[in-house]
């Protein structure tokens, strides 16, 4: 057995590492790293946050999310605010620039996604997609 090609974690893994790889090569030039990528989907859809909101749509845990905000509000992507009815709470959301790098990195993902997807048709694609998914829904299941 090959395991670059027959193992289900090595042939999965390699293909995350490469996709994160190659959109960083994209957008880090810019300040925008791939784990950024659905923060900045998350505040472009919701507007307006908290940390432990992010965290929970993200599906990450607190400190990774804490450390990810504070990376990304130096770089200006994002702005936290008191909360006016719980000062205890912070308001996250995206600047200008963070919109302009969603921007980025949406084009930047859909090149790579394109580089991925060479030679495959769009039934292949749409059917890797939908097995993954169908495993993805597997593992989530609690046993």
């Amino acid at each position: 057995m090959n395991i670059r090609t027959q193992s289900l974690g090595f042939v999965v893994g390699t293909l995350n590492r490469r996709i994160v790889w190659r959109l960083a090569q994209l957008t880090g030039p810019h300040g925008v790293m791939p784990g950024q990528f659905p923060v900045l989907r998350c505040l472009r859809d919701v507007k307006v946050s908290t940390q432990m909101e992010l965290a929970r749509m993200v599906g990450v845990e607190q400190p990774s999310m804490a450390a990810t905000l504070t990376r990304m509000e130096k770089n200006g992507l994002i702005q936290r605010v008191s909360d006016e009815q719980d000062a205890r709470r912070r308001l996250v959301s995206l600047t200008d620039r963070g919109k302009d790098m969603l921007a980025l990195m949406t084009d930047s993902a859909m090149e790579v996604y394109k580089d991925a997807c060479n030679g495959l048709t769009p039934d292949e694609v749409a059917e890797f997609l939908r097995i993954g998914a169908k495993m993805i829904e597997n593992l989530e299941e609690e046993k």
